[in-house]
């Protein structure tokens, strides 16, 4: 009897040769090719996803600044230009290091990022296949499995929404549990370091919640997979070496970016509450038969649950079956617990649905950092599109999936039609409260769809929703029912396996593409603002509600910013200033007043967008980067700062609040001296100050643990104390006198992980190259 841990029974990479993988890579790059070559061979600067989503509002922003700093020969630590300030590398969705993001470097923006997406697809694709493969799995069958997650809803639908990080971390998926069976199967230095590369990329990807839930499905993975062999101590080794060595070559940017997410408002966890939204619904396991049930967000706006991209398991509905046929057919020695990591991959993405969403939260570290356990349904579909590929190698085998299955299939089909003709007639009838009208109404009173009340309260919209549902039912049906006949007709002819194939490959294909949006770079473009800035030069920060981290391209300054890191003191600050609870701070802050405090942070316009235009806030008073206060007050509680500042008798460009007593106490006078700012640029800046009486040199930008202060001449202060101001700010006591200084963001932590990157870069390099000469002195030796 075959075990979980029996070799392969057929097929290996040698067997196979190098033809097919090599005919598999060429198919699956011009499938790719095929998908995206509107915009791959456009002549326009046109770019893959939806206007408004994240690719819109941050990373086009992201990637601009960041390798535009780098073709500048500039290593961007610190974003000056968002959130008054914040941590740019540290931030993980910077990717600096990230090595496929040299496009970025070498294309305009518009091509690198919609190369980078191809490229990502086409790898995922080639990794998957290269893991089906080496379990064995016959070459078409491989695949299957390949397209299954090339164009599956929990990889590919994140094109629409942009998510850049996400997609370049999920890609290292199959790599990861690829090399985990080539440890099981013989624990090797080939396949460990295999690991350790795939690994090393998820976390200079950008995106640690992917990182971290591939993390958990290769544990569960290696904890099933261990009770059968016999050499544990050894793969647990193996195992715990690949995420180590990975951690130590990824430090450059695991490290600082921990070293944000303790001052960001992540820090200290989540609560339950936030912890459990974005869980999958189950209702939305329906999406396993078409993606488009809940609408295709084109014609018909998404209205189920939370967004579309994060809540649609589709992969072909070809495909689903073929991994039913896998997980009920298939051999051991092939499976090696596919459909037990399925299963509990989407349990855990289920969330809060379940009674171990709690358990997990509370007993296992990491999962009160993230909200959005749906994001589980990814790592599920690469177990799912191994089955798929399972399914069609029984078939290939000519192991028949009989009549009990032919009859299971051709059911379902039956079942789906007869939803889609109910759910079709049902909108039809026009009737006040039909069954689809109830079944919209109870989706959005769950309070987690974000479809607008006068949708859902509109019978034409619901009408057509219901039709759109029906049509998508009638089409599943129409799939199953021509899989029934195709697998009847392989029984006798099979010849007939390789129109399987073709379905399999051509269905989720046609919906892939389908769903691709676009929009022109030119839309980032807001010329409103553009020429209100142009016309008032200065030193100064803006409130852009439209787009603020237009920011970053624009060479402006924003007190607000779109990015899950911001820091947790600011982030208080703005929730406070809005009428909301600090200690329910995150990065979402509902703006309905321009208040009067935002002048401390140099903010002199404000742009407020409405249906049909923009209005303009002035605020003539807003305080220079750089000022020197001769009075303080010390208050260590926060609330007490806040209320301390919403005094009308508080004026910041007078008085600065302090959380401790400075080492310089300041002398009030009316003429303190002279400051002004020498030099800067994103990490550092450097300040010449002449002053008649000690006093406290106040920093309008966001205050920050990393920064640090060096004199560049001598003064008659050997110390330079950066300390939050005004709870958000930065203050430096200084002496009367001269003084020179250089301010730089250089966090410990960066220095530390640089250190460590590189000798652990440096020990892998002279690894590999022993391992080589080992293996030429022993060709020698034969």
């Amino acid at each position: 009897m075959n075990t979980p841990d029996s070799s392969p029974r057929s097929f290996s990479p040698k067997a196979l040769g190098a033809m097919p993988t090599l005919s598999a890579a060429v198919l699956l790059l011009a499938l790719t090719i095929a998908v995206f070559a509107d915009v791959l061979f456009s002549s326009k600067a046109v770019v893959l996803s939806k206007a408004h989503t994240d690719l819109f509002r941050q990373f086009a922003y992201w990637r601009d600044f960041g390798f535009g700093q780098l073709r500048q020969r500039n290593l961007p630590l610190w974003n000056p230009h968002i959130f008054s300030g914040m941590p740019f590398l540290g931030g993980f969705q910077s990717a600096l290091f990230y090595p496929l993001n040299a496009v970025f470097l070498i294309l305009p923006l518009a091509r690198a990022v919609n190369v980078s997406i191809a490229l990502h697809v086409f790898l995922l694709g080639l990794f998957m296949y290269g893991w089906a493969a080496h379990r064995g799995l016959h070459p078409m069958a491989a695949l299957v499995s390949a397209v299954a997650l090339m164009f599956s809803g929990a990889y590919f639908m994140h094109i629409e929404a942009g998510h850049l990080p996400h997609l370049c971390t999920m890609t290292w998926a199959p790599l990861i549990f690829l090399s985990l069976d080539g440890l099981f199967e013989k624990p090797s230095f080939r396949w460990a370091l295999v690991g350790v590369g795939a690994v090393t990329m998820q976390i200079l990807a950008g995106y640690p919640q992917h990182l971290f839930y591939t993390a958990v499905a290769a544990g569960l993975y290696v904890g099933l997979r261990i009770i059968k062999t016999q050499h544990r101590a050894s793969i647990l080794i193996a195992f715990f070496g690949v995420y180590l060595g990975a951690l130590c070559l990824g430090a450059v940017q695991l490290l600082p970016g921990i070293d944000v997410a303790q001052q960001s408002v992540r820090s200290g966890g989540v609560s339950l509450e936030f912890a459990g939204s974005f869980s999958f619904p189950p209702e939305n396991l329906a999406t396993l038969l078409n993606p488009n049930l809940f609408g295709d967000g084109k014609n018909i706006a998404y209205w189920g649950r939370y967004h579309r991209w994060e809540m649609t398991l589709y992969m072909g509905l070809a495909s689903f079956v073929l991994a039913l046929i896998g997980a009920f057919r298939g051999e051991k020695s092939l499976r090696r617990y596919s459909t037990t990591m399925a299963g509990l991959l989407l349990i855990l993405a289920l969330g809060r649905h379940t009674p171990l969403f709690k358990l997990v939260f509370r007993w296992v570290p990491g999962f009160d950092v993230f909200r959005g356990n749906s994001k589980f349904i990814f790592q599920a579909s690469l177990f799912i599109a191994m089955l798929a590929g399972i399914g069609l190698h029984e078939i290939l085998n000519m192991d028949s999936i009989g009549k009990k299955g032919l009859l299971a299939v051709s059911s379902g089909a039956v079942l789906i039609g007869a939803a889609g003709l109910f759910v079709h007639f049902s909108v039809s009838a026009s009737v006040p409260g039909h069954v689809w009208q109830r079944i919209m109404h109870a989706v959005y009173n769950t309070g987690e769809s974000y479809l607008s009340e006068s949708r859902i309260l509109d019978p034409e919209f619901v009408c057509n929703a219901g039709t759109s549902a029906a049509d998508a039912l009638m089409f599943s049906s129409a799939v199953l029912l021509l899989m029934t006949g195709l697998l009847a007709a392989v029984r006798r002819s099979t010849g007939l396996i390789s129109a399987i194939v073709l379905l399999a490959i051509i269905e989720p294909f046609v919906i892939a593409r389908s769903s691709l949006a676009h929009f022109d770079l030119q839309a980032l473009q807001v010329p409103q603002i553009d020429r209100v800035l142009k016309q008032n030069p200065g030193d100064y920060r803006i409130l852009n509600l439209k787009a603020p981290d237009s920011a970053m391209v624009l060479d402006r300054y924003d007190i607000w910013g779109y990015d899950s890191m911001v820091l947790k003191r600011y982030a208080e600050f703005m929730t406070f200033t809005q009428g909301g609870n600090p200690d329910k701070a995150s990065q979402y802050v509902s703006f309905s007043r321009f208040h009067h405090l935002y002048r401390m942070l140099r903010c002199r316009f404000g742009f407020i967008p409405s249906k049909a235009r923009i209005g303009i806030i002035d605020n003539d008073s807003a305080l220079p980067r750089l000022l020197l206060v001769g009075q303080y007050t010390v208050v260590p509680d926060r609330d007490e700062i806040f209320r301390y500042m919403e005094d009308p008798a508080f004026d910041p460009g007078k008085e600065v609040i302090l959380e401790t007593p400075p080492s310089v106490h300041p002398v009030p006078s009316g003429e303190k001296g002279r400051v002004a700012v020498m030099e800067s640029a994103t990490d550092y800046f450097v300040v010449k100050a002449d002053l008649s009486e000690t006093a406290i040199l106040v920093i309008t930008d966001a205050y920050c643990r990393g920064w640090r202060a060096q004199s560049l001449a001598k003064s008659g202060q050997d110390h330079y104390e950066i300390m939050p101001a005004n709870y958000i700010l930065r203050a430096v006591p200084l002496r009367k006198g001269r003084h020179l200084i250089r301010f730089e963001y250089r966090p410990v932590s960066f220095t530390a992980g640089l250190w460590i990157s590189a000798t652990a870069f440096f020990l892998v390099i002279i690894l590999i190259a022993s391992r080589i000469r080992l293996g030429l002195n022993k060709r020698e030796a034969r």
